[in-house]
């Protein structure tokens, strides 16, 4: 497996832990929301602002858009998560341990 599929897997993988994590604590989509208007707000206008935007628009519609959006297996949902704000919601233990499982795989 090539490095750019280990990342696609690592990424996937993050986003359905941090999905099941909004699952848990609905409350938790405002830290999102917080990660993506301080990155809108440190970087200025990106090319990554249409993104952004369908970021926004689908922590406004609910966990289950953005599940169906960021956890699809399609260009467009590898798209989202390479510029995803959800991060946030993961330690940095569990990115190394998802990492390494990418790697591993």
């Amino acid at each position: 497996m090539d490095r750019q599929q280990q990342i696609d897997r690592f990424l996937a993988s993050a986003h359905r832990v941090a999905i099941a994590r909004l699952r848990a604590d609905p409350t938790a989509i405002e830290r999102v929301r917080a990660q993506l208007a301080r990155w809108r707000s440190m970087a200025g206008p990106t090319r990554s602002d249409a993104y952004w935007d369908e970021w926004s628009s689908l922590l406004d519609a609910g966990v289950e858009a953005l599940e169906r959006a960021v956890c699809a297996d399609s260009d467009h949902a590898q798209v989202l998560r390479s510029v995803s704000p959800i991060s946030v919601l993961l330690t940095q233990r569990e990115r190394t341990e998802l990492l390494n499982e990418a790697r591993a795989s």
